[in-house]
């Protein structure tokens, strides 16, 4: 049975490999916060590689949860790094990443120390590379992640702030986000999201070619890791470039608005 989004978050698990698509930084924040304090209560250790906003909003949420950052440091269970300098460690604009396994290796040596014990990984890098326009680079940076994953003992979350609702997204870098990933949460409100598109495909198509886009998606992805209001709008931007733009419209126009 696949995992739901808060048992990911809680329970991890070495080689899993998360990912939430947001629309502002404190949606991202909560889940990174859920995600660290329950490896603390673990004795799992955390690496964060976070812009600077973001580390804000996480350390206001972890304060929240009991865990302040400098209680967390002292105790060797967390490690900050800044995202943009790390990146910039080894990323060489050109779509190369030659130096990725000594930059994040180092990390790890720091947050793992030589127990190798597992430890939960948050990183914005792959974020910075697709805000300047590199996909390309920000889906072989995934690549690698998921290659060190099965050396060393670490699960990963990752977020990436994109409009859901926009072809252009649909079409273009979701698809290889969610291959690299083996949970995927694309938005944060997932009950809202599927009503939503549910709502907009019945809206749109009508309720019996609504119900048959179902079917065909569903038989597509039965063992799919992948949310299933997720890969209906990734197959209707895909196959029904006629309709795909009202369709995600409409879905915006719900989930947005969702009805009383």
């Amino acid at each position: 049975m696949r995992q739901s989004w808060g048992e990911f978050l809680r329970g991890a698990g070495a080689q899993t490999h998360g990912v939430q698509v947001y629309a502002e930084p404190g949606e991202l924040a909560d889940s990174v916060a859920t995600y660290v304090a329950a490896g603390f209560e673990r004795d799992e250790p955390a690496l964060v590689v976070a812009t600077r906003t973001q580390l804000e909003l996480l350390e206001e949420q972890l304060a929240s949860r009991g865990w302040e950052r400098r209680k967390a440091e002292a105790a060797g269970l967390l490690v900050v790094a800044d995202a943009e300098q790390a990146l910039e460690s080894f990323y060489d604009g050109d779509g190369g990443s030659a130096r990725f396994e000594q930059t994040v290796a180092e990390l790890l040596d720091r947050v793992q120390g030589r127990s190798n014990r597992p430890a939960r990984v948050f990183g914005e890098m792959v974020d910075l590379l697709c805000r300047l326009g590199d996909g390309h680079a920000a889906d072989e940076l995934e690549r690698r992640w998921n290659d060190l994953a099965r050396q060393r003992r670490f699960s990963l979350l990752c977020g990436y702030r994109l409009d859901v609702f926009e072809q252009e997204t649909q079409l273009g870098i979701l698809p290889d986000i969610c291959r690299s990933h083996s949970h995927v949460l694309p938005a944060r409100n997932y009950a809202r999201f599927a009503r939503a598109v549910d709502e907009a495909l019945r809206e749109v198509l009508g309720p019996n070619k609504a119900a048959t886009v179902y079917v065909l998606v569903s038989r597509m992805s039965a063992e799919n890791h992948v949310p299933l209001a997720q890969q209906i709008l990734m197959w209707v931007s895909e196959n029904l470039p006629k309709h795909s733009s009202q369709i995600l419209a409409s879905a915006r126009a719900h989930y947005v608005r969702p009805a009383a």
